[in-house]
């Protein structure tokens, strides 16, 4: 059954409950969070608009009747991978990630996997997090480092995090897996193991008895739009040190830029892209080596590479510019 008609059908006895009118801007606050979870697929554009506006309605009359702490416990639907890392509100990756919906308990609490999202050598992974009542101790600063396994290998280079309290007893956990290599197979196995979390306020936390998951996750659609511009192009930077750009891959989700900086003394050299008209796209996750064996990245999450010609820029930190010309992506 659809989320939407057994929220529309759901009963409640409220009647012990004190009505406390919310303010205007609170009831437009919790529209827009639902308009936002439930952005329709086109072929079914006019029925879920109805629908949700109908869920919209019915919340804001149950909200005149609850106070706030019977607001904040309320369970809603996990995060989104959209969600995580994407300034663009419209991106829509419904052919290009999976569905799980599986959770793992254990004596620190319940873990619901909720979606898993194949990238040009990344993975972006959605869960939701309800500790267990005992003196559990977690907030938005506690993250967690999954260990991700692909085909049964371990490609992590690095691995990013974010913690999202959704209401006082539960969490949205993104991650962004990014990897060494790149996976080819339409179909992928992918082991996810959560071992342990740890944040600025607090020490690491050892995770005695792990939530592991095992998903199989196509990537057919992705690879089909997928665009590489096998550049192996060296570039000399105004202070005379040379860079090589290995590779441009553009996909339906982000554009990445892989380069060496095994000829440079500094590590502070960064991407961006700039379209004909001069509109300049900067990376939005980076990682910098000058290690032989290591390539540097750039990629610019929601951004794809249309029919028209663009251009790299290379810049440091400040913004200053590396290079005398702009280089062609082709």
């Amino acid at each position: 059954m659809s989320i939407y008609k057994e929220l529309n059908e759901v009963k409640l006895d409220i009647s012990e409950f004190q009505e406390t009118p919310l303010s205007i801007m609170e009831q437009q606050r919790i529209i827009k969070g639902f308009k936002k979870k439930t952005k329709p697929y086109k072929q079914k554009k006019y029925w879920l608009v109805a629908s949700a506006a109908v869920v919209a309605v019915a919340i804001i009359s149950l909200s005149l009747a609850m106070d706030k702490g019977t607001i904040a416990s309320m369970p809603f639907v996990g995060g989104v991978v959209e969600e995580f890392n994407y300034p663009n509100e419209n991106v829509d990756f419904s052919s290009y990630k999976t569905a799980i919906g599986e959770t793992v308990e254990n004596d620190l609490g319940k873990l619901t996997l909720n979606e898993v999202m194949l990238d040009d050598q990344q993975i972006v992974l959605s869960a939701t997090f309800e500790p267990a009542d005992d003196g559990v101790k977690f907030d938005y600063q506690t993250h967690f480092r999954p260990v991700v396994k692909v085909n049964g290998q371990d490609y992590t280079v690095t691995t990013g995090s974010q913690s999202i309290e959704l209401n006082d007893s539960m969490f949205t956990i993104y991650n962004n897996i990014n990897l060494s290599q790149v996976v080819t197979t339409e179909n992928v196995h992918i082991e996810i193991s959560y071992d342990e979390w740890s944040s600025s306020t607090h020490d690491i936390v050892v995770i005695e008895q792990p939530w592991r998951f095992e998903v199989q996750v196509p990537q057919a659609n992705l690879l089909a739009k997928k665009k590489v511009f096998d550049m192996n192009k060296t570039i000399t930077l105004n202070n005379g040190e040379i860079v090589t750009v290995e590779k441009v891959v553009s996909t339906p989700i982000s554009t990445t830029v892989y380069y060496d900086l095994s000829q440079t003394q500094s590590r502070n050299i960064y991407f961006s892209i700039q379209s004909e008209d001069g509109v300049e796209q900067t990376p939005t996750t980076t990682y910098t080596s000058d290690d032989l064996d290591e390539i540097s990245y750039g990629r610019i999450n929601g951004f794809v590479l249309e029919e028209r010609v663009y251009y790299l820029l290379a810049r440091d930190s400040a913004g200053n510019q590396l290079i005398e010309s702009p280089v062609p992506i082709n």
